[in-house]
């Protein structure tokens, strides 16, 4: 199993001070410092058979890893292409059918119309054959996302990492134990949450996914939200947030903890990767780390009081 759901003591929360909730007893450094990696994948390779193997209709839907849809690809070597978040913008404002400040998804024909007989399994089955883009060249596994299929939040990244990659899993590598640990301190259960990323494999080297790279995955992504039918949207980074916002959407220094409407009909808030989060390190008032911690309490409440 990923080392990410090794199960952790519960700490009883009296303070909101988010740095000493998420520093580990005797690692009062840590936040100096890179958080320690997720054991070797290896121990992740030789147990894919025995998890596949028990996966029932929910896990099945969270890993998104049957054994007769994955097969491992050949590595290939991505051309060399411009990925950064101004070319990204650019290309969007190009483009008016696709996401942008004024305009709305531009879905192919057909995919606005719920599927009747859809179902996660079906959404995990098409993604694992899906051969849309080059990234089904590079990927080894597919990562639908994980999570409870009728969650009232569902947490947007932009892609999967090197670690999502070998198990199938989003958010288990560095960012998301900080994101775990995160949600734990604001009293979120991440069983009870669902986390995705737009892109469902991940793109060589880690880079940012392309605007054709996300088109061709969103129509998943609306799917799963169509089963699910949350009530909030949070979109973690830069790529999320002016994707599934708006291409001139600000930064997510500036506008951090705000609300929005989305591409798909639901207030989303924009929030920091906790990849970002790991790097920036600080613990002093006003850094990211503490706008973090400001703003997933703002998340809870709005939570909480959706389920009145």
């Amino acid at each position: 199993m990923c080392a990410a759901r090794k199960k952790t003591e519960a700490v009883e929360i009296e303070t909101v001070d988010l740095i000493s909730l998420l520093t580990i007893p005797g690692q009062d450094g840590m936040f100096e410092a890179e958080i320690a990696l997720l054991e070797p994948c290896e121990e992740i390779e030789m147990e894919q058979s025995a998890v596949q193997a028990s996966a029932t209709t929910s896990s099945a839907f969270s890993s998104g890893r049957p054994d007769s849809l994955h097969a491992k690809k050949p590595a290939e070597k991505a051309k060399p292409v411009d990925h950064s978040l101004d070319t990204l913008s650019a290309i969007m404002k190009r483009a008016p059918a696709l996401p942008g400040i004024n305009s709305r998804y531009s879905s192919p024909p057909g995919d606005e119309t719920p599927i009747s007989d859809d179902s996660f399994e079906k959404i995990v089955s098409e993604i694992a054959r899906c051969e849309k883009c080059e990234l089904c060249k590079t990927r080894r596994f597919t990562v639908p996302g994980v999570g409870n299929p009728n969650a009232r939040l569902v947490f947007i990244g932009e892609a999967p990492g090197a670690d999502e990659d070998a198990c199938g899993t989003p958010f288990v590598g560095r960012a998301g134990q900080h994101l775990d640990k995160i949600l734990k301190a604001a009293g979120f259960e991440r069983e009870k949450v669902f986390i995705c990323n737009i892109l469902k494999c991940r793109p060589p080297e880690n880079r940012n996914p392309t605007l054709e790279e996300m088109h061709h995955c969103t129509p998943f992504l609306r799917r799963q939200l169509n089963l699910i039918k949350p009530s909030l949207i949070a979109c973690l980074g830069n790529v999320a947030i002016r994707f599934v916002i708006g291409a001139d959407t600000p930064g997510v220094t500036k506008i951090h903890g705000e609300w929005f409407n989305s591409i798909f009909g639901l207030p989303v808030m924009a929030m920091y990767h906790p990849s970002y989060l790991v790097r920036s390190g600080s613990r002093e008032r006003g850094s990211p780390n503490w706008q973090m911690w400001q703003d997933i309490q703002k998340l809870k409440k709005r939570y909480d009081e959706s389920a009145g």
